[in-house]
């Protein structure tokens, strides 16, 4: 497990993939001013969301040995209150999607969708995602801010 340390202000991600992308995801996401978190369990990885505020998280479909249906850290990412999972743009990578398809992303209740043949392009793809997603939720933040709720 990697075991960066993060400083106010750093963007922070985490990848829940134990595969052959792993490192390309790692180069990405180093490359656009990421620094990474790995985890090689789910019980590891829901641990570490629990009490580090992530940016990114990317999850296989496939990580740990599960399927779609039994993956423990989508299984603990849907219920979350939305207060919790705004903050986090979670990323699902398997072969069962097809890349930017927004129906499936929504059906997995995660912000994007990538097919393995497509990590290469994850890079660009992340960038144009997280842009968009940062928009959507600003003037939500914008008005928790105004209202004196959390942002």
């Amino acid at each position: 497990m990697s075991t960066e340390i993060l400083e106010v202000g750093d963007k922070a991600a985490l990848i829940c993939d134990e595969g052959p992308d792993l490192e390309t995801q790692k180069g990405i996401l180093e490359e656009i001013g990421f620094k990474i978190h790995t985890a090689e369990t789910a019980e590891r990885a829901i641990e570490r969301m629990r009490y580090t505020p992530y940016n990114v998280i990317i999850i296989n479909e496939a990580f740990g040995g599960a399927t779609l249906e039994t993956n423990g850290v989508l299984r603990y990412i849907a219920p979350l209150p939305m207060a919790q999972r705004r903050h986090w743009f979670v990323v699902l990578v398997g072969n069962s999607f097809r890349t930017l398809d927004a129906m499936q992303a929504y059906a997995q209740s995660v912000h994007l969708v990538v097919n393995p043949t497509d990590i290469s392009n994850l890079g660009p793809i992340l960038k144009k995602s997280l842009v968009d997603f940062e928009s959507f939720y600003a003037v939500y933040r914008s008005v928790l801010a105004e209202t004196g709720e959390v942002a």
